[in-house]
């Protein structure tokens, strides 16, 4: 659960361009793993276009 939560932390972080250094990333990447991050990254990006497309239904009123 521990390395779950560190991973969304990391991604979100990622997302907004905050991820640091290049080596802390790659320390991130080594202690993670690579595809727990690209899992967690994946789900985010869709959480992020269903909300836009839940937005972007709910402005134009239909």
């Amino acid at each position: 659960m521990f390395n779950l939560m560190r991973a969304v932390r990391a991604v979100l972080w990622s997302f907004i361009g905050l991820g640091g250094r290049r080596a802390d990333a790659d320390k991130r990447t080594a202690q993670l793993g690579i595809l727990p991050l690209i899992g967690v990254g994946l789900c985010m990006a869709l959480l992020l276009i269903a909300g836009l497309l839940a937005l972007a239904h709910f402005a134009a009123g239909t």
